[in-house]
């Protein structure tokens, strides 16, 4: 009985692994926008954001065909930045770094059906707490 219990653990815990890989493999150029988001709003203490701004700091070049616009809002307790990703968006052309990769394991993705126009939203804390990423939120199209 105890071998069963444990490979049921065992068993379920695995597949669970695979999904949020899987989630943050194909949107490896949501987590470079986070990253690029964070970084300016540490600089900036939390000022306005443009995707012109962001794509000028991608030094790598990495998203300048994946989104079309962003748009900043704060929220209680958060701030908000929405994306709409680009007809152009290609999903195999983003290499990361070992950094990046370790990230992606830290943040919090999560799946969802969004009503309004974006394709996902990504909430950070306020600069009392660094701009930490809260959530990655990709819109899952509604069935």
């Amino acid at each position: 009985m105890r071998i069963l219990v444990t490979l049921a653990i065992f068993i379920g815990g695995c597949a669970s692994v695979p999904l949020k890989s899987t989630v943050s493999q194909i949107n490896s150029d949501v987590l470079i926008l986070s990253i690029l988001i964070q970084d300016h709003l540490r600089q900036t203490e939390g000022r306005d954001i443009t995707l012109t701004e962001l794509l000028q700091a991608d030094t790598l070049d990495r998203i300048s065909k994946s989104f079309d616009k962003i748009e900043l809002k704060s929220r209680g307790g958060y701030i908000s930045v929405y994306y709409k990703f680009s007809a152009s968006r290609d999903l195999k052309g983003i290499e990361l770094s070992d950094k990046e990769k370790e990230r992606t394991n830290s943040f919090r993705w999560t799946e969802k059906v969004l009503k309004n126009q974006y394709d996902g939203e990504i909430q950070f804390d306020y600069g009392e707490r660094f701009y930490r990423v809260r959530k990655i939120i990709i819109n899952r199209p509604a069935t």
